[in-house]
């Protein structure tokens, strides 16, 4: 194995440790699922990483040696000393300042015949989108998109199953023909109480890095509920979730059976 990818091994092990709580199985389930995807532990370190985690996980006694340089670790995975040796190599530093530097704008030169291909190329798209409004127009109304919906309630803080459910219940009242029920506890992509209101929750997804995903699951349990809607000839069902703070998350089809407002941030 090259020293570039046993560098980056040795990071990746640093940065999952420092991050996530291994005596809990769902958290170190989520990374060997994501691991069994990726194999980015191959070595024999990653494989003791990947053997270690489980067995703390599973309650089972351990020798509390680093899994890279096998000393006594307090955390029973890595000691203080690879920790911070590895979380302060050049490397490590190198990988962070690639990571956060601002992509450099591109610096496009329009001379002559350029700016006559753009602005022949403008008027095309504007045509375009005019014939796209006018068959737009022609769509019959019955079935209209709707605009990602936003609570007009405040984001209000929950202790209880209780309070979650009447938070629910503010956007979604029994009067107005809506019917809530409590489905879960989860911990699965909580990430996406981080997002602003209005993003397409899949549509972020797409854009995280691999260690960026880790961070969408397991930080917190959250409260699930179903929610139902049956009236003349239109349903609409969906799923609620709140988190502690009192955010939620809408999703479902609330729009005659199309998901158009589906995976957005509520509240």
């Amino acid at each position: 194995m090259g020293d570039e990818k046993l560098r980056q091994e040795f990071l990746y092990m640093v940065k999952l440790t420092s991050k996530y709580d291994f005596t809990r199985m769902e958290v170190v389930e989520g990374i060997l699922r994501l691991e069994n995807e990726r194999e980015i532990l191959g070595s024999v370190f990653g494989k003791r990483f990947k053997s270690r985690i489980f067995d703390i996980a599973a309650g089972l006694e351990t020798d509390e040696k680093c899994v890279i340089c096998g000393q006594h670790a307090d955390n029973h995975v890595i000691c203080n000393h690879c920790m911070e040796t590895i979380g302060d190599s050049d490397y490590a530093k190198n990988k962070i300042k690639s990571e956060v530097a601002p992509k450099k704008k591109l610096k496009i030169d329009i001379k002559g015949c350029i700016t006559t291909v753009i602005v022949v190329l403008l008027v095309l798209i504007l045509l375009f989108q005019i014939w796209i409004l006018v068959l737009f127009n022609s769509i019959p109304d019955y079935n209209k998109e709707e605009k990602p919906r936003v609570s007009e309630h405040e984001v209000t803080a929950v202790s209880s199953l209780d309070d979650a459910y009447n938070q629910i219940v503010l956007d979604f009242p029994e009067e107005d023909g809506y019917t809530v029920t409590f489905g879960r506890t989860d911990s699965e992509y909580v990430g996406r109480f981080n997002l602003e209101l209005g993003d397409c929750c899949l549509e972020k997804e797409d854009e995280l890095t691999d260690e960026e995903r880790y961070d969408y699951f397991f930080t917190e349990d959250v409260y699930v509920f179903y929610i139902s809607y049956l009236q003349n000839h239109s349903s609409k069902v969906g799923i609620a979730e709140i988190n502690q703070d009192g955010e939620i998350i809408i999703e479902g089809t609330f729009n005659d059976g199309r998901r158009t407002d589906s995976f957005y941030k509520f509240r």
